[in-house]
């Protein structure tokens, strides 16, 4: 409990969930920069993905700065949320949205939404249990007790384009990343508010770079999909 003695002060409380926001963030950049490894052919992507396994303890260092960057986040939002609604009255003759973008006023939301999509994506493609025929077709044996073979080097590409050619799954992963895009917007000018970067004359740039950076995340991971669904990546497979 003493990990999160930090939630008892409203200031330290927005410091963490900028922090671990940024974290979260450089993440979501880093990650969809190698996704995009995936237009450079099958070597490429699965050469990446043999470097980064190949990193061992370093590997299960940053994710462990995920996982409790992710799990700090949630916790801290989830308590500044009931903190803002306490502090309001409990009724409003006119609700006034004028000057709340729809990201910011669905932040909780979009959140939950969010969270949902990232659980998935790991049972997906990191835990891979939802659907295993994916990860080794060529030794899928769905009536045999053994049905994963150690390979000498996992084909991530061949898993990728097998599970968005599913035209449900592609379609679960377009929505996702149009929900991740909603939260990453509002969530980096948070971040710079609450870090005392909120001056009149530069926060709007703040603003709009926010918006380009998640617009373009957004249209960066969903062409993914849409490309192998279209057969302009893994045609062959």
């Amino acid at each position: 409990m003493g990990l999160l003695n930090y939630l008892r002060s409203t200031i330290l409380s927005k410091v963490v969930m900028a922090i671990t926001g940024a974290i979260l963030v450089i993440y979501v950049i880093v990650h969809t920069a190698g996704n995009l490894l995936i237009y450079l052919g099958q070597d490429t992507l699965n050469s990446y993905s043999q470097f980064l396994h190949s990193l061992g303890p370093i590997l299960w260092i940053i994710r462990i700065i995920l996982i409790v960057s992710a799990i700090l986040h949630i916790v801290t939002s989830i308590k500044l949320k009931f903190e803002n609604w306490g502090a309001k009255p409990t009724k409003y003759a006119v609700k006034n949205y004028l000057k709340a973008k729809f990201s910011s006023r669905t932040m909780i939301w979009t959140g939950i939404m969010v969270l949902a999509f990232v659980v998935y994506h790991l049972l997906h493609f990191t835990i891979r249990v939802t659907n295993p025929q994916h990860y080794y077709p060529e030794f899928y044996q769905p009536h045999n007790a053994v049905s994963y073979v150690l390979l000498e080097r996992f084909d991530v590409y061949k898993m990728v384009v097998l599970g968005f050619k599913n035209p449900l799954i592609s379609i679960i992963y377009i929505i996702g990343v149009v929900i991740v895009g909603f939260h990453l917007d509002h969530a980096i000018q948070s971040m710079f508010q609450t870090l005392g970067y909120n001056q009149k004359h530069y926060f709007p740039i703040i603003q709009k770079s926010s918006t380009a950076l998640a617009i373009i995340i957004v249209i960066c991971l969903v062409s993914i999909p849409i490309s192998v669904l279209l057969g302009l990546v893994g045609g062959k497979i």
